[in-house]
């Protein structure tokens, strides 16, 4: 226990940051929580179990994270703390796991520089609370790191865990199928280093139908809507603008400062935050690092793919460089970027900063420990910053229509207007509400479903509820309130449609 001392520290002083977050910060839900709070609800009142998150045919750690929150309903009631405690208390769970991963793949000190980089990172900051179905997705990275590592390492007697390393492989990507390029990159390492062989691969490959008959079964009971929209409808054409000069401009000059930034909760902001900047240069810093070797020397990398480079840790780098990149697949099928397809390169891009800084602090010249120390310090300096910043500002953080109704963008309602439009809904008794698509979601969880909310007077309705459970349109008469964002380009429309759904009421 003394030799992680430190990392004790670190971690106690990182829940207790988190959880003053979470009570101060955090006390409502944008509308894809309040939906996974609205299963839980469902869950623990025995009206619906679902598989997947409710109105995608993917995504089933959304599920898992209602099933968790289900339990803590029942315990400590439904509402917004509770539902977000699950993912703040997994989060915590993920930076012991992360830790343990590099402790596998490097030594002590590269373990505890890489844990403090990956703890204060601003790009997964709020999704530490995010209750989106992420956080199943967040845990298998160290998992399949460690078994990947293990089976790698000693693989003649490591049959059992060449076993569980298909099935976690199996069950990461029903959890969320943005660990398909993740898994790829694993397995083709494997392959590449002679590590699967005739006689271990019927215990892999059992692995992984175990791990994934569940997804097989719901596929063939659903119309095979799973696989349908993974490979047939799923929106994209990221891969087409490859072919584009401007495409790289735009993600690696306007996308990578904001991705590198704490505002990543859904799309991207118009805004750069300086703590972007700040964690991008010193990311690209540490792939140029860990590159270099190979640069010099571009026979290495053939040697690191057969996985018998002479220096051990420079094919650990290599690895870690390959799960960026792979890491980086999802991101490019869609545009413009949706910055929590790359959150795995945020895993691999702090252990290779944290490699970088122990190297540093190895070298007996002064120059590059003081180099080591300026990083070091920009990364706490800079992450401290934006833990309190975002401590500071409660509100939550969603899809707003912009462009006179025509597209959406990302907007921030603070709380303290969410507080009122909910106290004034109690005061006046009101329980119809017609509102905009981002906030049918919030009203209800936060209500408890004793409101009959809908947006089928300004869009499409936008109804996620399965069959089973019945849907409350809002009455057409006197006691109806309308909730709209501040801007909506509607709002000066709203008078009019009023009347044409209710008649001219004085």
């Amino acid at each position: 226990m003394r030799r992680h001392a430190f990392f004790i520290g670190l971690f106690v002083i990182i829940a207790v940051a988190r959880f003053m977050i979470l009570l101060t910060s955090q006390t409502h839900v944008h509308s894809d929580e309040a939906i996974i709070g609205l299963m839980g609800k469902h869950i623990l009142e025995g009206r619906y179990f679902p598989f997947y998150m409710y109105g995608q045919p993917y995504n089933a750690g959304a599920a898992w994270e209602a099933y968790l929150a289900a339990i803590a309903f029942a315990v400590f009631g439904v509402s917004v703390i509770p539902l977000k405690s699950c993912i703040l208390v997994l989060s915590l769970l993920c930076l012991v796991l992360f830790y343990w991963m590099c402790l596998a793949l490097y030594d002590q000190r590269t373990a505890l520089l890489a844990a403090i980089v990956f703890a204060v990172t601003p790009s997964l900051l709020k999704w530490h609370f995010q209750v989106r179905g992420y956080s199943w997705y967040f845990l298998s990275i160290p998992i399949l790191t460690m078994l990947f590592t293990s089976v790698a390492s000693d693989w003649a007697r490591k049959q059992t865990t060449l076993f569980f390393f298909g099935l976690a492989s199996a069950v990461s990507i029903w959890c969320l199928e943005l660990a398909i390029p993740i898994v790829a990159a694993f397995w083709m390492l494997l392959i590449l280093r002679r590590k699967l062989s005739l006689n271990n691969a019927a215990l892999a490959f059992g692995g992984c139908v175990l791990g994934y008959l569940p997804v097989v079964a719901c596929n063939l009971m659903h119309h095979f809507n799973n696989w349908r929209y993974l490979f047939v409808e799923r929106p994209g054409g990221g891969f087409q603008s490859l072919l584009q000069l401007s495409t790289y401009g735009r993600i690696l000059l306007d996308e990578m400062p904001k991705f590198f930034g704490p505002d990543t909760v859904l799309w991207y902001y118009s805004d750069k935050p300086a703590s972007g900047y700040v964690f991008y240069a010193i990311a690209l810093l540490a792939v140029v690092t860990a590159i270099w070797p190979f640069v010099k020397s571009p026979s290495k990398m053939v040697g690191a793919l057969r996985g018998n480079l002479a220096d051990w840790r420079q094919e650990r780098d290599f690895d870690m460089l390959l799960l960026t990149a792979a890491s980086f697949v999802p991101y490019l099928t869609v545009r413009p970027g949706v910055p929590s397809y790359f959150f795995g390169g945020c895993f691999f891009l702090s252990v290779l900063t944290g490699r970088m800084l122990e190297r540093s602090f190895s070298y007996s010249k002064a120059l590059p420990r003081l180099g080591g120390a300026v990083v070091l310090s920009a990364i706490l300096l800079t992450g401290t910053v934006v833990i309190v910043g975002v401590g500071q500002e409660n509100q939550i953080e969603t899809l707003s229509s912009c462009d006179e109704g025509k597209s959406y963008c990302m907007t921030r309602i603070p709380a303290v207007d969410i507080e009122g439009v909910e106290d004034y809904l109690r005061q006046h008794h009101v329980t119809s509400v017609w509102t905009t698509i981002s906030f049918i979601y919030p009203l209800l969880f936060e209500s408890g479903e004793t409101l009959a909310v809908s947006n089928a007077i300004f869009e499409d309705p936008y109804r996620v509820y399965p069959r089973e459970i019945p849907w409350r349109e809002p009455s057409a008469d006197r006691d109806a309130a309308f909730i709209i964002e501040t801007v909506a380009p509607f709002r000066s429309g709203l008078e009019m449609r009023y009347a044409q759904a209710f008649g001219n009421h004085e």
